[in-house]
C-alpha cells in the first residue's frame, strides 16, 4: 500500500479531539492529585488550593483551546506532508493480514 495524499482537515479534526480529550483528562487528574496534595499538607496546602481553583477555568477552556491550537498545527503540517509526499513519490506501507 502506498499513500500518495493525506486529507489535512480530517487528520486535524482527528489530531485536534483527540489532543482535547488527553488534555481534559490529564487536567482532571492534575486536579484530583492536586486536591488529594492540598489536603496532605494541610494550611501550607491553601496556595496549592489556589492554584487548583485555576485548574477548573482550565479545565473548563482548555480542551477547546488545545483542540483549535492542534487543529491549526495538524492542518499546516498536513499540507506540507502532502508537499513531501508528492515530491518523494508516495509513502511505502507494507501491511499484512
Amino acid at each position: 500500500m502506498k499513500i500518495h495524499k493525506v486529507n489535512p482537515v480530517g487528520w486535524a479534526n482527528v489530531s485536534a479531539l483527540a489532543t482535547a480529550i488527553m488534555y481534559f483528562i490529564l487536567m482532571l487528574l492534575g486536579m484530583v492529585l492536586g486536591g488529594v496534595l492540598g489536603g496532605m499538607l494541610g494550611a501550607g496546602g491553601s496556595e496549592l488550593g489556589g492554584i487548583m481553583g485555576g485548574g477548573i477555568t482550565m479545565l473548563i477552556f482548555g480542551p477547546p483551546i488545545m483542540g483549535i491550537v492542534t487543529w491549526i498545527f495538524t492542518a499546516i503540517f498536513a499540507l506540507i506532508f502532502n508537499l513531501a509526499l508528492k515530491w518523494s513519490g508516495g509513502l511505502q506501507i507494507d501491511t499484512s493480514e
